[in-house]
């Protein structure tokens, strides 16, 4: 007994002792330079004060030796703000350090300004499990006057490469309606490189956005970082590469390059800047991301309400605005018989724009008995809105309309009597007007309960970046109009998904022009692209897939099933490697194409929906570009379980190796295919990575499934 007493203390005090406490450091420790570690699976990360601001003093992965970091980075503090005009300068100190562990381990450096009475918070955050370190930082107004601030970076930092590296800037696009020819580039950096890219709310044109997330990758010794921004409004990164080796300074953050920023802080006040994050990773862009997946399943993705996700969804918008009873009704029927998990209303149930009731013409019982009709055929009901688009003319309180008396000046502008909007899409209203944001969260409440929604999906612009309103929460700059209008969203969401928990969002906005980190804290898939065909949906997945868990990655598939049924096969594989939608009428297939598309429906429920949620992703080709072969290889260690995605576009050549990757080399593992194209292969892993293995298919435009498991 006393054994047993001696050993639990024993245990105990162990546990006390590699246990961090919550705790208060002090204002001595943080003077005297002291330092603080953080961790997750893969990255370590030491920071302290420096020079009176946040500093890193060690960046690197988990049992590397290489430290990004020189010496020691500090990120630069705003230097005053703006009082009824007048410009006081700020002087920060340290004040104290925090540490808590709640969801792995916070650590708060805080600073604090006498004259003007100002707070700066500092906030560092690893989770449990893989991934990066998170960081941002809240300024709190103790004065009695509103105050203005200018740009707050949430990183401004420098870090060295190794002697002897050769870095290149990796970094993806959005896919902006349709993707581009580049999509996912590659950038070598040199002495005297200068990178600037934006992400805003609503891409404009091919190329101009990107995910806010880049990773560098040091070839030399195979070893890199990767960043991310977590927040859909105006946001940017900044880096220069100067010297040999080259020293990069890199900003993330608000983005202010072509106007001056400032942002209002009422008395007691907070203003946050948005939360950005780092990791570090051994191998290659591929294993980088891998790592980030989880990060974003495990902790910023909303927690999944179905245990099939992600589901197969039949959308309407195969037939266009065309929807109504009768056509629903059969296209639920058809969808059923195929295994389809979620059928989807898209745009043209509703009255018009901003008066989301449905059109009694087309549905003269409602939407509750469709709904009550997807759920009785054992599926979810999902449903298209425009939620922050005002119409016109006016009808009471119950519909958005720019040019009703209480509503318009939610809107940016006023417009004219008789203004009139397009048929899906009308005036953005802007979110960071209290009234407006409070109307549309109502509605919304509304719309998924009268209509019995398991789906919600947004569509067209969400976020404002322009806006002269000055009885809104921002001032009149682009980053700061659309960093409230941002809150603004993210308020009537994060509000919706808490009070419906079993709730899925889906977030669209014409298809891959928002697509960013604040966007997957909210939605629990995105489409990246709003051009449908094969081509198009295998570009997107290929870029999207790098910063993104590929279970959040929608393709819209529509119906261009070739001259075959090889290539409807291939039609449907284009858009199975992730989120899959049927943007089809499947009850115009054929009969063979139903028994095709019945098969390949099971086989991403057995085989590849596990490896979407459990497995890495491996881009064992170049970007598709729909003449050469192209391919995407999952594969999950623990089970032994993989699946290559083959392709062959237009050309001539019918034979194509692949070369694996993720496998144990010493490992054997047996490889079939679903179409019989080939042989049954059995081979080391070694083998299958450094030498490959071949794909034949005799047509073009057609593809193959290859299943990996280990013997």
């Amino acid at each position: 007994m006393l054994e047993n007493t001696i050993l639990a203390g024993f245990l105990f005090l162990a546990l006390l002792l590699s246990t961090p406490l919550l705790q208060a450091a002090g204002k001595d420790k943080a003077e005297k330079g002291e330092t603080f570690s953080l961790a997750t699976d893969d990255t370590f990360i030491r920071i302290g004060v420096k020079d009176n601001q946040p500093g890193i003093f060690h960046l690197g992965a988990r049992g590397a030796k290489w430290n990004w970091v020189a010496d020691s980075t500090g990120i630069p503090l705003i230097d005053h703000v703006l009082i009824r005009g007048e410009r006081k300068n700020v002087k920060w100190a340290p004040a104290d350090i925090e540490q808590e562990v709640k969801d792995g381990r916070k650590i708060t450096l805080h600073f604090k300004s006498d004259l003007p009475g100002l707070e700066l918070s500092s906030i560092w955050q690893s989770r449990p499990g893989p991934g990066p370190v998170e960081h941002h930082i809240l300024v709190t107004n103790k004065t009695s006057d509103e105050i203005h601030i200018p740009m707050q970076k949430t990183f401004d930092v420098s870090f060295k490469a190794p002697k002897g590296s050769s870095l290149e800037n990796w970094w993806v696009e959005k896919g902006n309606g349709t993707p581009s020819l580049i999509g996912t580039h590659r950038e070598i950096m040199y002495d005297g490189y200068y990178f600037y890219k934006p992400s805003t709310p609503y891409c404009q044109s091919p190329g101009m956005d990107m995910i806010p997330w880049l990773s560098i990758l040091d070839r030399t010794h195979m070893q890199g970082f990767y960043m991310g921004i977590e927040f859909s409004g105006q946001i940017c990164f900044n880096i220069s590469a100067d010297g040999d080796p080259l020293i990069l300074g890199i900003k993330a953050g608000l983005d202010d390059t072509f106007v001056e920023y400032r942002s209002k802080i009422p008395p007691a006040g907070t203003y946050d800047t948005p939360v950005c994050f780092i990791g570090c990773f051994s191998g290659d862009v591929d294993d980088g991301s891998n790592l980030l997946h989880r990060f974003v399943e495990n902790h910023l993705r909303p927690q999944v309400p179905d245990p099939r996700y992600p589901l197969i969804v039949n959308n309407s918008w195969g037939s266009g605005m065309a929807v109504d009873e009768k056509l629903a009704r059969k296209m639920i029927d058809d969808a059923a018989s195929l295994g389809i998990e979620i059928f989807h209303v898209d745009a043209g149930w509703y009255k018009g724009v901003g008066h989301w009731h449905p059109n009694p013409d087309k549905f003269p019982n409602g939407l509750g008995p469709i709904a009550d009709y997807t759920h009785e055929k054992g599926m979810l009901f999902g449903l298209w809105i425009g939620w922050t688009q005002g119409g016109n003319p006016p009808e009471g309180s119950e519909k958005l309309a720019v040019s009703n008396p209480e509503m318009r000046a939610w809107f940016p502008y006023d417009f004219p009597e008789d203004w009139r909007p397009w048929d899906f899409t009308g005036e953005t209203v802007c979110l960071g007007c209290d009234k407006a944001r409070d109307w549309c969260l109502n509605d919304l409440r509304r719309v998924v309960k009268q209509y019995k929604l398991d789906l919600l999906e947004h569509d067209q612009r969400m976020i404002v970046e322009v806006c002269p309103r000055d009885s809104h929460r921002h001032l009149d700059n682009p980053a700061d109009i659309s960093y409230h209008a941002t809150k603004g969203y993210y308020s009537v969401y994060d509000r919706l998904r808490e009070e419906n928990p079993k709730l899925i969002f889906e977030d669209c906005v014409n298809g891959g022009r928002m697509v960013d980190f604040g966007v997957a804290k909210r939605a629990h898939y995105i489409c990246f692209t709003d051009t449908y065909n094969p081509l198009s949906n295998r570009r997107g997945f290929y870029d999207a897939s790098f910063p993104l868990p590929p279970s959040m990655c929608e393709s819209y598939v529509m119906n261009d099933p070739g001259p075959t049924i090889d290539t409807f096969r291939a039609m449907l594989r284009s858009g199975m490697m992730g989120w899959c939608t049927i943007m089809c009428d499947t009850s115009a297939w054929s009969k063979e194409q139903h028994e095709a598309a019945w098969r390949q429906f099971e086989i991403y429920k057995s085989w590849i929906r596990p490896l979407i949620n459990q497995g890495n992703l491996y881009h064992i080709t170049k970007r598709p570009d729909g003449i050469d072969w192209d391919g995407i290889q999952y594969f999950d260690s623990s089970n032994g379980k993989g699946i290559v995605f083959a392709f062959r576009a237009t050309t001539s050549e019918t034979e194509h190796i692949f070369k694996l990757k993720g496998l144990s080399p010493k490992k054997t593992y047996h490889l079939w295919f679903e179409d019989k194209t080939s042989p049954e292969i059995v081979e080391k892993g070694s083998k299958l990575m450094s030498r490959g293995f071949s794909v034949r298919l005799k047509a073009p435009e057609t593809s193959e499934l290859v299943y990996i498991e280990e013997k």
